[in-house]
This record gives structure tokens, C-alpha cells and sequence, in this order.
């Protein structure tokens, strides 16, 4: 956010008059436009608006709210609970028992964002006759942020729950119905997020150094790449994933794509994550800034604070615990991204000290001490959350150079990322990549060692169809630790999206909620 004070005249302005309907999707703000969109400095203050509320939704209003991973990482084999801590809506989450009054079904917060583009994408273009300081140029560099910002909340509708109402103008007439039915998901990738996402690329000026910060031409590429990557359409996911590799990054230099150089060295991996406006590799991340915005208290960290969620037991079991043993592999990840010593310690036993997005040791050989992640890793530390990042960007090429048959380049971009990590490269005659199933699978796994945290595991596993495959054995474990008598596993992958919530229904009553939640 540029200052605070942006964001904040912004939110008083839109609070201005009264609401119809506070849950609705989308509520009447009532700004008043004949009183804004008036100057540069107004649409600063509505940028910032629009970046806090997404900001907001992602990382989290109160402390650990950070629907970033409850979307995207927390119903996976990433985590699980954490049994000394855990409440009804956690349990929901980890034993997929999601139900319509889990807080995370609702979506409210993604349309407040969009509601923000919306007021941006009518009114912005106007204030070039009232402002001489607001040039064309600015105009379109604006309206690009704000078609990739809706777009990006629109994916995010559809991956989480499918189907979801399209609003694409502000609500700005109380007395208009509020109520709408749910556009169809596959209509919604097709006929707003790629169409933004397209319109945003044209309005972008290319070949620029990338704002790590702001959706930039490299975050609208990935995006793009993506939202096909969904509709199983490799061809057009390798196209922006080349726009892409056209772009700089934050030092101004191409992301290229040609090789492992291009990513961010062995030795400066956890920069991406600490300062990534100082990395080749960053494309766009969240910036949560304790000066101005208090602690980020997202579950997903050093804290410690009694965390609701930790390491899934047989994750950690695969892939942290044998680093503690005396011979394990070079892998420079698990170490950076878990303090996996604090399991075998007695005092500690747990799996919750994720030290990915802290400047954390790079090779620890014991616990780390709580008074030493106390003075480095506090509550006052800045958290960056990857969006998308040029090693994610890898992996998904090699998915889709694979879904179009071409295995040897698959191979080489999924070997890219494994030499970086300081891991053994697969051989072309390894079964675990000598066949176009054989590579998917494998693929997937190293994205979820690659980007366990950063909110993608379990949109990878919805979006490759390998639900039932994956969770099914976790489920089990998880029900048979639990003590259940009925071991089921995941039963209905219908309930691969999550519920509406129940504010949500009877905000709408041209809802329909998602199968399989008995509504």
C-alpha cells in the first residue's frame, strides 16, 4: 500500500451512506462519485483501497484469518490440524467435514475487492479531464491493475467454490435487485478472468522493471497461464508462459526462462521470501507491513502463538524428518522451510515453527532456540507472500509441456528446479518421469515441496483431478488417529469446493448451494 492514509480516506469514502445488503455479493457502497475520482491523488487513494481489501482478504482482518491458506494449502496434505489447539472449523477443514457456517465459506470479501475494481474501471478514465497530472498512460496502467485484480478475485471464486454470481459494474442503485444466480465456472474463466486478464496485458507497457508489489506485465502473464492451465489448455499456457519469460523483473532483467540461472541462486533461496523485491525470481508477491498494518499473525509461521494448524504428520515423516537424520539428501528446502528439529525435541514436539517467509538458518543442526526465534522472528517482522514466482512458473511449464506430449522438455524444466533445490536430477529413463502419468505425478510433488505454504497444493490437486488419489489415504490416517469407527477417506469429491455459507445463502436467496452439502 502506498500510505496508509490512502487506503484509509478511500474506506471512509466508501462506507459513506448505507448498505442494502451487508453480506450480499455485491453491496451498494454509495460512493460518492460526484465527490471523488476528482485528482491523482484520488485514484491513489482508490488503488489503495482496492490492493488493502485484497490484502485484507488474503492475509487475514484478525489474526490467523489467512484465507490464502485456508484456500489454498490448509484442506490439502500440506497441513493438518493441530490437536491441542484445533477448533470445530479447523477439524471442518482438515476432515473435510466443511460445513455452511465454516467463516472460510465466505466469499463476501472477494466482492468487496471486486466492488472496488469495478468503482475503479468506471470512474478512473474520467478524472483525465480533471487533472492534469493524470495522463492516458497512468489511466491504462491503472485500469490494468484493476481488469488483473478482478480477474484475480474472479479465479478465486471459481476454484474455491465453482460456480459464483458475475458483477462487472459497481452497485450503485439501492433500489436495483442485489440478488443474482451463479454464472456457470467454465463461463466465468472463459468471459471474465482470461478477458480482463487480456485487456490488462494490452493496457500494460511491456519490457518494463516489475513492481514486485503491484500486478505487473509478469504477474498478468502467469495469471493467464494459469486460468489455462484449469481448462487443461496447454497450448495457450505455454504461449503466456513465453509472454512471460518477455518480461523483467524487479532488476530489471528478462525472466527468460532459459535455464536454472534464471532463478533465484542455491545460496540467496530464502530471499524470495524475505526480500523479494530483491529477487530475479519474484513476480508478485504480498507485502504485510507491521508499521502500517499491524501483525500479519497468519497460521502459516514462526509465531508462537498456539497455532491451529502444523505439518501433516506423513508429509513430515517423507519429507523433513530424514533431513535430521545423518544421511539425507543436499535438498537446501526442508530445513528453510519447517524447523525440523522441533518434533524430536520433547519440550517442543510439534510441527507448527514454519520458518519459510523468516530469515531462518539455512542449515540448522538442533531446535532452534525460542529466544532466538523470539529476537529474529517476531510478531513486528514483515511478511511477503508469494502470489507467483518464476520457479512455480517452471513447474507449471513442465506440466503443460507434458499435457501436449513433450516429456524431454518437461523433464528439463522440472530438472531445473531440482538442481537450484541441490537435489539429483531425474534421468530421462527414471520411472518416475519415463511416462506422461509417471511426469504429472512427479511434477506435482515437487511443486508441493517447492511451494508448500504459498497456497497452491490444494488448487493443484483440484485442478489435475487427483483429489480423491491424494487425500484419500490422508484422510484415512487422519480419521484413524481420530479414534473414528467408520475410516472413509474422501468419499464425495463433489465436495472438492467448499459450502456457501450460510450468510452468504440467505444474503442471496437465487443461490444455490454446492452438491454434496445437503442444501
Amino acid at each position: 500500500m502506498k500510505t496508509i492514509k490512502y487506503t484509509c480516506i478511500f474506506m471512509l469514502l466508501l462506507t459513506l451512506g448505507s448498505c442494502k445488503k451487508f453480506l450480499t455479493e455485491e453491496p451498494a457502497s454509495q460512493v460518492p462519485t460526484d465527490k471523488f475520482y476528482k485528482s491523482k491523488y484520488d485514484i491513489d487513494a482508490a488503488m489503495a483501497g482496492m490492493y488493502s481489501a485484497f490484502q485484507l482478504t488474503m492475509v487475514g482482518e484478525t489474526q490467523f484469518n489467512d484465507r490464502y491458506h485456508y484456500w489454498g494449502d490448509f484442506r490439502s496434505d500440506n497441513f493438518d490440524r493441530f490437536i491441542s489447539y484445533t477448533n470445530t472449523y479447523s477439524t471442518e477443514v482438515a476432515m473435510n467435514a466443511l460445513t455452511t457456517d465454516n467463516p472460510f465459506a465466505d466469499w463476501s470479501r472477494l466482492y468487496t475487492v471486486i466492488s472496488r475494481a469495478n468503482y475503479n474501471i468506471k470512474y478512473i478514465p474520467g478524472v483525465t479531464a480533471l487533472d492534469n497530472n493524470v495522463t492516458p498512460a497512468l489511466v491504462n496502467a491503472n485500469l490494468a491493475q484493476c481488469y488483473a485484480m478482478r480477474a484475480m478475485c474472479y479465479f478465486y471464486l471459481v476454484r474455491v467454490w465453482g460456480d459464483a454470481p458475475v458483477w462487472l459494474e459497481p452497485y450503485e442503485d439501492s433500489q436495483v435487485a442485489a440478488e443474482k444466480e451463479r454464472a456457470k465456472a467454465s463461463q466465468i474463466l472463459d468471459d471474465v478472468i482470461i478477458k480482463d486478464l487480456k485487456t490488462a496485458y494490452d493496457l500494460t507497457v511491456k519490457n518494463q522493471s516489475a513492481s514486485v508489489y503491484y500486478i505487473n506485465e509478469a504477474a498478468i502473464c502467469a495469471t493467464l497461464a494459469d486460468a489455462y492451465m484449469w481448462k487443461k489448455d496447454y497450448t495457450n499456457a505455454i504461449v503466456w508462459i513465453t509472454n512471460l519469460f518477455k518480461a523483467r523483473n524487479a532488476k530489471g532483467a528478462l525472466y527468460a526462462g532459459a535455464s536454472d540461472i534464471n532463478l533465484e541462486p542455491t545460496a540467496s533461496w530464502k530471499s524470495i521470501f524475505t526480500s523479494p523485491a530483491s529477487s530475479i525470481e519474484s513476480i508478485w508477491s504480498l507485502h504485510w507491513d507491521f508499521a502500517k498494518n499491524g501483525c500479519a499473525c497468519t497460521i502459516v509461521s514462526y509465531a508462537p502463538n498456539n497455532k491451529i494448524f502444523q505439518v501433516d504428520p506423513l508429509l513430515y515423516a517423507k519429507y523433513f524428518l530424514p533431513q535430521t537424520q545423518a544421511v539425507h539428501t543436499n535438498d537446501i528446502r526442508p530445513k528453510q522451510t519447517l524447523d525440523v528439529y522441533a518434533v524430536a525435541n520433547p519440550a517442543l514436539n510439534n510441527r507448527d515453527r514454519f520458518l519459510k517467509f523468516y530469515p531462518s538458518p539455512a542449515n540448522q543442526t538442533a531446535a532452534i532456540p525460542t529466544a532466538e526465534l523470539n529476537l529474529y522472528y517476531n510478531q513486528n517482522t514483515a511478511v511477503y507472500l508469494p502470489m507467483y514466482r518464476l520457479s512455480d512458473i517452471y513447474l507449471l511449464y513442465a506440466e503443460a509441456l507434458n499435457g501436449n506430449n513433450d516429456l524431454p522438455n518437461a523433464l528439463k524444466y522440472l530438472n531445473f528446479v531440482r538442481k537450484r533445490a541441490n537435489v539429483d536430477q531425474y534421468l530421462v529413463t527414471d520411472t518416475k518421469v519415463n511416462s506422461r502419468a509417471a511426469m504429472e505425478n512427479t511434477i506435482l510433488e515437487e511443486r508441493q515441496y517447492e511451494l508448500i505454504g504459498e497456497g497452491k497444493r490444494w488448487f493443484d490437486l483440484v485442478r489435475t483431478d487427483k483429489v480423491k488419489e491424494i487425500m484419500d489415504p490422508v484422510l484415512k490416517d487422519r480419521q484413524l488417529r481420530n479414534g473414528n469407527t467408520d475410516i472413509v477417506g474422501f468419499t464425495d469429491t463433489r465436495r472438492s469446493y467448499w459450502p456457501l455459507s450460510r450468510a452468504v445463502m440467505n444474503s442471496n436467496r437465487k443461490l444455490v448451494q454446492n452438491p454434496g452439502y445437503g442444501e
